[in-house]
């Protein structure tokens, strides 16, 4: 996306058949990035009409503590991610593949 670094992602989108406001998923998207990030080095937000997505630069410490940005899409990496966080799934997306 060329933000410069490896960023912090929330997103926030009503379940199907809800409506929530765009104001509301901003506060959720944004309280979910709490505590990390530097707002400072850059914070994108964007609102799709669905899903309001929230983008914020790593610390420097942050940064040096993961390491290079990878992008895993599509490979078995991201299997592994998603079996390690089932138990923390709400029900209705416990069964998205990757």
């Amino acid at each position: 996306m060329g933000l410069g670094g490896p960023v912090w992602h929330a997103s926030a989108a009503a379940a199907p058949g809800c409506s929530l406001p765009e104001s509301y998923l901003q506060r959720a998207a944004l309280d979910a990035l709490q505590g990390v990030g530097n707002v400072a080095l850059g914070q994108w937000e964007e609102w799709t009409g669905k899903a309001y997505h929230v983008r914020r630069r790593l610390t420097h410490d942050e940064q040096k503590s993961v390491g290079d940005v990878k992008d895993i899409r599509g490979t078995a990496e991201v299997e592994k991610r998603h079996g390690a966080i089932q138990c923390f799934l709400p029900a209705h997306i416990k069964d998205w593949k990757a």
